[in-house]
Formats: C-alpha cells, structure tokens, sequence
C-alpha cells in the first residue's frame, strides 16, 4: 500500500484507492466501507441498540410471566398435538380461547414453529415475540427514508428502542406488540404501493391481515384505518384499477377465516364486550353510547396520557416514573405533527395522520389502556423522528463536521435506551412491591423451578399449589411442568372447609395470607415450613408447608358446614314491591345483585348446588316468562310457583355446556299471578359441594 503522510483526507483517500487497485483484500474492505453512506452505518447500530435492549436479561424484566404470554405457547402446542385443529375439530382455527374468551389469533400461529424445534422457556416464547418487534424498528426507518424522504431515516429505530412503553411490551409476549409491528408493515407497503411500487399492495394487505387476526384491538384500527386511506387516495386508487381489482381478490381471501369465525362463534364477539364490561353492553340509549367512545378516543389522543406518567394503568404494565413516550421527545412530537399537517396535501403525510387518529379506536370500544393502545407508538415515533431531522437540519450550517450531531444524538438516544434497561433490571423488581393477584403476579419462573427441584428431591409426596397468586396458574403450571400436570392446584381453604385426606407427604404451596389464615383457624397442627421462594423485596412470596388436622377436625367441620347451609333472608325492592327472599350463603357479591337490571353483576354461591332462590311477594305478581342468564356449565334450572287459584307447579329446563353466559327461559304459559316462586339452578356436572353462578334473573 502507497504511503501516505500526515492528515490530509484526499492523500488518505487517495492511498484507499491505489490499495484497492492493487487488489489489496483490506483495502477492498475499506473501499466498500467508504461506500456505504454514514446514515446507513447509523441505522445498523439502531438496530443493534434495538436488539441489545430487548434481549439483554429478557426473562429477568418485566419481573412477571404472565397467562397471556403462556397461552400463546401453550395454544400452539396443543394446536399442534390436535393436527392444526381446535378442540371443536375446525382446520387452522381463527381465533383461540384465552380464559372464557376467544381473543388470540396469529400470536399463537407465531409461536408454532418455536414450540415444535426448541425448548419451552421464557426466553424462547418472549424472544420469539420480541424478535417480531424488530419489523416495526426495521420499517419505520424504511418508511422514513423512501416515504417521508428524511435524511436521518435511522431516527426510527432508535427512537422507538427509548419508548419506555414499547420497551416493556415487547419484552413480554402480549399480542400487542405484535400486532402494533404489523401494523407497521401494513403502513410501510402501502405508502409504498402509493409512492413507487403499486405492486406492494398485495403485502400492504397480507400485513394490514394479520394485525386484524392479532389482537381484538386492532381489528377497528385496521379497518377504519383501511377505509380512510381508501378514501384519502380515491383517485390513484383509480388510476391503479388492475392492482386494486388484485388486491380485492386477495383481500376476499384473506377476509374467509373472520367469516367462518362469525357463521360459527359470532356470538363470541358480544360475550368478549360482556366479560370486559363495555359501555356497549349497557342498557343506555345510542347516543350516550358514542359520547363514552368519543371521550374515551379523545382520551387515547391526549398527551398528559402518552408523556406523563399516570396511574391508570395497571402497575404490570407501567413503568415507574416514566411516560409511555419520554417527556424529552414532546417537542419533537409537536413539531413533526405540524409538518404532517402543512403537507396535509401529500398523501404520506395524510396517511401518518390518519394512522394517528385510528390508534385508540379499537381501545375506546372499551377504555383506554396502554396495552390496547400500543399501536400509537408507531405514528408517534415516525412523527418524533421527523422532528429530530429537522432539529438536525438546523444545527448543519453550524461550523463543526458534519458526521458529530447525528453521532451525538444516536450516543444520546442509545444512552436513553440502555438506561432504561439498567433502571428496569437494577430497580424494576422492587418499582411495585404488591407481587400478589392484584399487582405484578409475580414468581412463575422461581416457583415451578423450586418445584422441581422439590419433587427431585421428593418423588413420592404430593403438591398442591394455590391458584390465588396469579391468573390462569393451570395454564403457567402446564407451560413449566408439562403435560399431564405432576402438582394438583388447589387452596388450603378447601381443606379447612371440608374434612379431606391430608398427612405430611402433602406439600401445599400458599401464599402468606394464606399461610395466616390455616394458623388462625385452629384447625391445623404439627405445621411445618420447609421451604420458601421469596419475593424481590426479600419478604417470604411462596411457602411450602406440610401439617395435619386437629384431632376433632371432623366435629368442627360438621359444625361450620350446618352453619352455612342455613338459608339467608334478605328483602329485595322489585317493581314497586318490597320482596322477601331467602337464598344460600354466597361467596361473591349480593343476592339483589340477581335482580338489579345489570348482565354484568352475578353471585356466587360458597358451596351450594343448587342455588335455590325463594321469593315470596305481598302482592301476586303476573309472570309468563322466568329468564335466568347463567354460566357456562351444564346447567339444569327449575321454577317452582303457588298462586292463589291454582295449586304449586313446577317446570324445569336445561342447557349443555358452553363457552359464554346465556339465557335459560322457562314459559309460565299465560301470564299467571304468582304469590311464591322458587327458581333452582343446579351445575348437571358437579357435585353437591360447588360453586353456582348466576348472572341475572328477569320476568316477563
């Protein structure tokens, strides 16, 4: 290689040349290096930044492992054992079931190659989801470099790695995440079908798809989304006519799998809005029904929400003291939105708006909550990264080289993400210190590990783990322990309320409020710790306990079992009547709960079944119908009735199992005044000892 003295860049050059010509394999390296534009190095180390920051520690943070995100391996693990069927024998199924819910779709075909080649693990099902994520970092630098036609398009990546929301999100397996990067795809091929390359279309739908079949959420923002932008380039639409008649073929097609779903399971849809008690399901008139959805999308759009922090979401999906978007970035916000606003004219920048506005349409069917708005980070981000190339374009005319501002912010915003990072591992375990049901639910991994470690050590005794730790602990027990499950999942309240086989080879795992009661009830002796799994905050989290009954267990039982089984009386207020009523011993809410007009409300009993409801009116009241909405057991229900001219009568129905509350209708036949009537609802399938539910009763 030529020599080449001191610092002037033109011999360098010069010498990277003549070492190129002579066929120098480093001098090659450099001469390519020298090629590659400094934004393309810039967007490589976003990238880089992205990838260290979602996988560093990824099982470690967020603290939790939630249902959510081990159903996603689980329903595709049984997807696969039934030969890509559902439980009903349907072919590749639309949606799964999450609870009593039919609200996971494509996150669980994601998980199918993963579950079938590698370990169930944390890191497995949370790196899957995370590496889906890396679509929306790689497509918002796309979209502003060929789109927005920026300078420093590596912005996009970069900024949505310093996200605080985005950051906890997909780091977890939650299907929002997913469908908020497909999304993203979505938004990219079209504004690349609407720029430069028709043909894109065709993946601008497939994308736009499989968001809708990610996350219920999204559906409304897909649509409305896609319906705007229809309209928002109506006239090159038509210009387009052979690829717009390709893509409403394909779009048939993709449309098939939501139509089968509706001709089978469109009942699902109003049973979702039910379990998560929507304004839509109250009986309220239409308009007061679009003020809550309007209030509730303005509410998805208001700052104070995105950039400071806020105690409205649940603390699982918060990060302490941060915004869901940095403070820091507002401004950048702010001026990226009036860019899109004076180029209203231009459809890229009409497309960010209009991906703005539709973000909190699908949440404000419900509420506001940031994992049903995630999505908006994505136009958020673009608008942020438009913000920071115009504060780049200011400061170039300042006399220092040209390559410092955008390295200095890529340092600055890189460092941003690392401290994130830092913060949630170093600090994050003990951000919210109620680890229990109703807080950060933590100690799936810790748990199931110490389990087996015990049952090793302890083949022969049996365990039992309380559920009331976590949602769905059957489906995390089966995601750690596998199939069939080598624990039992129970409450030690079960053994003090009903006298079962219990001796030292029984391991119960309880929590420490639990473990307070079975001291405070007297009816455990020879108590035993032999172990605990702690919480972050060094507090005792799980303790595994081995004890016996009291000698005269049985007699003190017996006593409480005679107890509760004693009818309660209450007074009612129906119509204009105050209704004397008798009914069992409910573990959940009150009786007037059956009456008050809400499908929303229900009781429980503690251990009655059936539920046997007795109502006595002052005044015979005239009934044809007795309606009861009930749950999804197989369920018989009787009504008894006397009226004053005819002698007491009695009419039973039933229904099987299901999937969703329904309505149980019994017809009187014409209209009857009634003095005294006795609704019964027995579970078919339980015993004697078993919780009924019932949501409400109605007459006719």
């Amino acid at each position: 290689m030529a020599a080449v003295t001191g610092n002037n860049p033109h011999a360098i050059i010069a010498g990277m040349d003549k070492a190129v010509a002579g066929g120098n394999k480093w001098g090659r390296l450099l001469g390519h290096c020298r090629q590659v534009k400094l934004e393309t190095w810039l967007f490589w180390a976003a990238i880089l930044v992205y990838l260290l920051t979602r996988f560093i520690q990824l099982p470690n943070f967020p603290i939790y492992f939630f249902t959510d995100e081990a159903i996603q391996t689980m329903s595709a693990s049984d997807l696969v054992m039934r030969g890509f069927k559902d439980e009903a024998g349907r072919i590749l199924p639309t949606y799964f079931e999450n609870g009593s819910q039919f609200n996971l779709g494509f996150s669980v075909y994601w998980q199918v190659l993963p579950s079938l080649l590698l370990p169930r693990s944390v890191w497995v099902t949370r790196g899957v989801a995370a590496l889906a994520t890396l679509m929306a970092a790689v497509f918002l630098g796309l979209m502003l470099r060929d789109q927005f036609k920026i300078k420093h398009w590596w912005l996009g990546a970069l900024v949505l790695a310093a996200v605080p929301a985005w950051f906890l999100h997909s780091r977890t397996a939650f299907e929002t995440s997913l469908m908020a990067s497909l999304y993203c795809g979505f938004l990219y091929f079209y504004l690349r079908y609407r720029t430069t390359d028709p043909k894109s279309l065709c993946p601008a739908l497939v994308m736009a798809a499989l968001a809708f079949y990610s996350y219920s959420p999204g559906q409304v923002v897909v649509v409305l989304s896609a319906i705007a932008l229809f309209f928002s380039d109506l006239r090159y639409h038509r210009q387009q006519r052979k690829t717009v008649l390709m893509g409403a073929l394909l779009l048939a097609v993709l449309v098939l799998p939501y139509i089968r779903f509706q001709v089978t399971q469109g009942e699902e849809i109003a049973h979702h809005l039910q379990v998560l008690k929507s304004y839509w399901m109250e009986d309220i008139s239409l308009w007061e029904k679009i003020g809550h959805y309007v209030s509730r999308w303005l509410r998805g759009l208001n700052p104070l929400f995105w950039f400071m922090p806020n105690d409205l979401d649940l603390v699982r999906h918060q990060m302490k003291g941060m915004g869901h978007i940095p403070l820091i970035f507002l401004p950048f916000f702010a001026v990226g939105l009036w860019q899109c606003i004076k180029n209203l004219k231009t459809s890229t920048h009409r497309a960010l708006l209009i991906a703005l506005l539709a973000a909190p349409t699908g949440a404000a069917i419900v509420d506001i909550a940031i994992t049903r708005v995630l999505v908006l980070v994505i136009p958020a981000v673009l608008l942020i990264s438009i913000g920071f190339d115009n504060f780049l374009n200011l400061v170039k005319g300042i006399k220092i080289p040209k390559w410092l501002p955008p390295v200095v912010l890529l340092t600055l915003l890189a460092g941003m993400s690392f401290g994130i990072l830092v913060e949630s591992l170093v600090n994050g375990p003990t951000w919210y210190e109620d680890y229990t049901l109703y807080g950060m639910q933590y100690g799936s991994e810790e748990l199931f590990s110490e389990i087996k470690t015990l049952k090793a050590e302890y083949p022969e005794k049996q365990i039992i783990l309380s559920p009331n730790w976590a949602n769905g602990t059957d489906v995390i027990a089966r995601f750690f322990l596998g199939d069939p499950l080598p624990i039992s999942i129970g409450s030690v309240q079960e053994f003090g309320n009903s006298v079962l086989k219990l001796d030292k080879d029984i391991i119960h795992i309880m929590l420490p409020n639990e473990y307070q009661w079975m001291l405070e009830s007297g009816k455990f002796t020879d108590i035993e710790v032999i172990r605990t799994v702690k919480y972050p905050n060094g507090s005792d989290g799980f303790l595994f306990v081995t004890m016996n009954y009291v000698e005269n267990i049985e007699e003190v039982i017996a006593q409480e079992i005679a107890e509760r089984r004693k009818p309660r009386e209450s007074t009612i207020t129906l119509g204009e009547q105050e209704v004397r009523v008798v009914y069992p011993l409910l573990d959940m809410n009150e009786i007037r709960h059956v009456f008050d007009g809400d499908d929303n409300t229900l009781i429980r009993t503690f251990e009655a079944n059936p539920l046997r409801i007795e109502l006595t009116f002052p005044e015979a009241v005239p009934i044809s119908t007795v309606t009861a909405l009930v749950g999804g057991s197989s369920t018989r229900m009787t009504v008894i009735w006397t009226s004053a001219d005819s002698a007491e009568r009695q009419l039973k129905a039933e229904v099987g199992e299901s999937t969703q509350v329904r309505a149980l209708s019994i017809d009187l036949g014409a209209p009857t005044l009634v003095d005294s009537l006795v609704i019964e609802i027995l579970n078919s399938n339980d015993g004697e000892f078993a919780h009924v539910h019932l949501w409400e009763v109605f007459f006719e």
